[in-house]
């Protein structure tokens, strides 16, 4: 009985093995080329080694690659691969990729199992395991019973969905297509993250991108997708020496340009990928080679005692080629026999524009230019004075006289021609004298005479006493020395001041040197002994950059030392910085907007309180300028002066923005003028801050149905003459508001008894009362009724005032600690040699 269940047994596998059999066997070949279909597999899915029919599948030779629009429109498929070569278009199977590997890992793995501890579980283990020899499929086209499942031994090869898309973009290489192929990349990188060979495709079409960039001129683009393929794979074949053509292209072309720096920045990122390029050592010596041909000019000069010369050459050499070792020794000697400081400007004075009135580059040209014969030295509610040219004034007569002595002497450093009593009555003459070009209609009515009594002493006679003598002479004698013929030391026309026609003045400071690529070179009026020890400043170069930005950088990277104006939000920078000094200007900077008497829409006092209140001025103050800024104070202001002076009226109270009132007043306004506004023109200071304040005031008045636009301010529009304007965005910085409102509501148009015409009669009779005022008290109380009547009819609109503040390399000493002008004791200040760190040179 036993042996018979034995026998029964083997014959019952025996006939198992008679039915596993191979794909290949169970698809068998058909001589007349007819379809047959394989039986149902008992659960459901169909047994490719049980099939009873045969099909003839296509061989992978002549299977065509799917087209993009196969592989991105229509359903995914994979191929199977036979032993035979035949080919099964199925769905997607899984696990991806290497689909054979993983099942092959599987089904060795399947040995470490936990060892069964029953008969079932000896059963279910062997089932799993058999499953595992099958690959579960589901063929494309069949639509009746799709599922079947073969052999894994029967399978040669897998080729996935994503293996088509790869051999689909090796194509569009072969084709030179990139953007198609990138476009397939993504489409890869999408479906499947780091799929074999998708790594290698990525590399090789940014090698193909970078040389197609080449081809094209493209040179920042093809850099870029080297560094991209450099930082993947450093070793990449090729890629070393497409590095060294395109940077050696961008090299030449930015020594061409004379952009060393840039050169200097391309050859580092070379030398940071591929030190041992030979065109790293090549730009090397070319650059030091430059460097030392330069250095060697730079000591012929020095050598003619032509020293300005030799800094600037010493200068461009420190610019071609930073790593010389010769060039500390030769800036330490040079830079202390001719020191000179760059200042980074915005725009400089020469620089055209259709702004006509007083700007932050007007304001640093005529510090620096001339020297007043009384200016303010600081300020304590009331301005205090003091003069560099005379020893002692005192008024006499009860104020209706003064008499004046002149210093005799001068210190090395004082860069002025030596003033005698001559000049300066000569030029106060001409004031008084009707018909003459330089006559002051208002100091003639304070002077009625002027008399030298000596070569250093003078006397003036009062028609009536000044409340202040000193800011009535506190203007500079524009006019030659009597008793010499000052020159500078310069002879070349293309860099003396022959070629700006620059003459030299009794008040002269410094003067234009040369103009050239924007870049305003002042020299001193009266150059220094040639036998002193230590000498102080003798040129200042102001350098114009685009941008706030740029100019910052220029500043790191050691172009300029000084910056005349820091904007909010990067004071706390500065002051954190161990390199720099933040210095605070002594006055704040007033932002006000002005309308034009003449302007016959702006006579309308609805139309202008319209404007003022639909200004939100504490909202632009803090957002566009102040940035939300703590360290720089700024405030909003009631008169186009400093708050901080004894004549500000604090009982004047803001204005507040109201939408609702500026609407209601608008509304108003233009019944006034026709029942339509006509296009305003508005003018605004070049000061980036101030023209960005500017776009907004114009985005608020939009609102209220108000057009305004703004003037450009180019060179363009400046040679049009002087524009029709109706509103002016100015900055001023008075010192003095008793006697320069009078000047400021004229719009530059003086103080003269007919410049008061375009203004209202209560206006004219307020400012010739004021200027008829014999004491402080009383002139204090006119000027801050005054400053409450243009408040309140709103023909002016004070907006806010900013603190200023400089910054300073720690190089630079000697400035004051709150200065009122930029160029405050400019002669004073002491330019240490400064060499930077070469790694400074060779950023971007």
């Amino acid at each position: 009985m036993k042996s018979l269940r034995v026998i029964y047994s083997l014959l019952l596998v025996c006939i198992g093995f008679c039915l596993i059999v191979d794909l290949e066997f169970a698809v068998a070949q058909n001589d007349s080329k007819g379809k047959t279909k394989p039986e149902t597999a008992p659960n459901g899915a169909k047994d490719k080694d049980s099939a009873s029919e045969v099909e003839i599948l296509p061989k992978l030779d002549q299977m065509q690659i799917p087209t993009m629009e196969e592989l991105l429109k229509k359903p995914p498929v994979d191929w199977i691969v036979l032993e035979n070569d035949a080919v099964l278009v199925v769905e997607p199977i899984y696990p991806r990729p290497d689909t054979l590997g993983q099942l092959e890992l599987a089904f060795k793995e399947s040995y470490n199992w936990p060892k069964p501890k029953s008969k079932e579980e000896i059963e279910e283990q062997q089932k799993m395991r058999a499953e595992m020899n099958f690959i579960h499929i589901t063929l494309v086209d069949e639509k009746e019973n799709p599922e079947y499942r073969i052999q894994r031994k029967s399978v040669k090869q897998i080729i996935h969905h994503e293996d088509h898309i790869l051999k689909r973009i090796d194509l569009l290489l072969e084709q030179n297509d990139l953007k198609t192929a990138f476009e397939l990349l993504l489409v890869l990188d999408r479906k499947h993250q780091d799929w074999p060979g998708f790594d290698q495709r990525q590399k090789q079409l940014l090698l193909l991108e970078a040389k197609d960039k080449q081809n094209s001129k493209q040179y920042l683009n093809a850099l870029a997708y080297v560094q991209d393929l450099h930082a993947r794979d450093p070793q990449y074949p090729g890629l070393s020496e497409l590095a060294g053509e395109i940077i050696d292209v961008m090299i030449s072309q930015s020594v061409q340009e004379k952009a060393y720096r840039k050169a200097h920045y391309y050859l580092k990122r070379l030398e940071s990928m591929y030190p041992r390029q030979a065109s790293v050592g090549q730009w090397k010596t070319t650059f030091l080679n430059e460097s030392d041909s330069i250095l060697k000019q730079a000591e012929q000069a020095a050598s003619q005692q032509q020293y300005q010369e030799a800094i600037q050459a010493v200068s461009h050499a420190v610019v071609v080629w930073p790593a010389n070792p010769k060039l500390r020794d030769s800036l330490l000697r040079y830079q202390k026999r001719f020191p000179m400081i760059n200042v980074g400007v915005l725009e400089t004075a020469l620089d055209a524009t259709p702004y006509f009135l007083e700007r932050e580059s007007t304001r640093r040209h005529h510090a620096l230019t001339q020297i007043p014969l009384f200016e303010v030295s600081r300020v304590d509610q009331i301005p205090h004075y003091q003069s560099r040219f005379f020893e002692q004034w005192e008024p006499t007569d009860l104020g209706r006289r003064a008499d004046f002595i002149l210093r005799q002497s001068y210190s090395p450093w004082e860069s002025h021609p030596v003033m005698l009593a001559a000049d300066i009555t000569r030029h106060l003459r001409s004031k008084i004298t009707p018909g003459n070009t330089s006559y002051d209609e208002r100091f003639d009515s304070y002077v009625r005479s002027i008399s030298s009594t000596g070569p250093f002493t003078f006397r003036v006679y009062f028609d009536r006493v000044p409340l202040r003598t000193e800011w009535l002479l506190s203007e500079p004698v524009n006019s030659p020395p009597l008793w010499q013929n000052i020159s500078t030391v310069p002879t070349d026309p293309e860099i003396g001041p022959a070629s700006t026609g620059e003459e030299i003045f009794v008040s002269s400071r410094f003067i234009v040197d040369h103009h050239r690529e924007g870049i305003v070179s002042y020299s001193r009026a009266v150059p220094e002994p040639k036998d002193m020890r230590n000498f102080n400043v003798a040129q200042i170069n102001e350098i114009p950059y685009r941008s706030f930005e740029k100019s910052f950088q220029g500043l790191l990277l050691g172009e300029v030392s000084v910056l005349p104006f820091l904007p909010a939000k990067l004071v706390s920078f500065f002051k954190d910085s161990e390199d720099f000094n933040v210095v605070q200007g002594a006055i704040p900077l007033t932002h006000v907007l002005q309308f034009n008497p003449e302007s016959k829409p702006l006579q309308v006092v609805e139309l202008r309180r319209a404007l003022a209140y639909a200004i939100d001025r504490k909202k632009i103050l803090t957002e566009t300028l102040l940035h939300e800024s703590r360290l720089l104070n700024g405030r909003l202001i009631t008169a186009p002066y400093s708050t901080g002076l004894q004549v500000y009226n604090n009982q004047v109270p803001q204005r507040e923005y109201s939408f609702p009132l500026a609407v209601a007043l608008a509304v108003a306004s233009q019944k006034k003028l026709g029942g339509q506004f006509p296009t305003l023109r508005m003018l605004c200071d070049p000061n980036p801050e101030a023209q960005a304040a500017a776009q907004e005031m114009i985005r608020a008045w939009s609102q209220i149905g108000l057009k305004v636009v703004l003037i450009p301010n180019t060179a363009e529009e400046a040679k049009k003459g002087t524009p029709e304007w109706d509103i002016v965005y100015r900055t001023v910085a008075m010192t003095e508001p008793v006697m320069e409102l009078w000047p400021f509501l004229t719009v530059g148009k003086g103080a003269r008894i007919e410049s008061l015409e375009i203004l209202p009669d209560w206006m004219r009779l307020s400012l010739i009362e004021l200027d008829e005022a014999t004491d402080w008290e009383s002139a204090t109380a006119l000027i801050k009724k005054l400053q409450q009547q243009l408040y309140s009819m709103a023909h002016i609109i004070p907006l806010w005032e900013i603190d200023q503040f400089h910054v300073f390399r720690k190089n630079i000493k000697g400035y004051a600690d709150r200065p009122l002008n930029f160029y405050d004791n400019v002669e004073q200040w002491i330019p240490e040699p400064y060499y930077p760190e070469v790694e400074s040179f060779t950023r971007n």
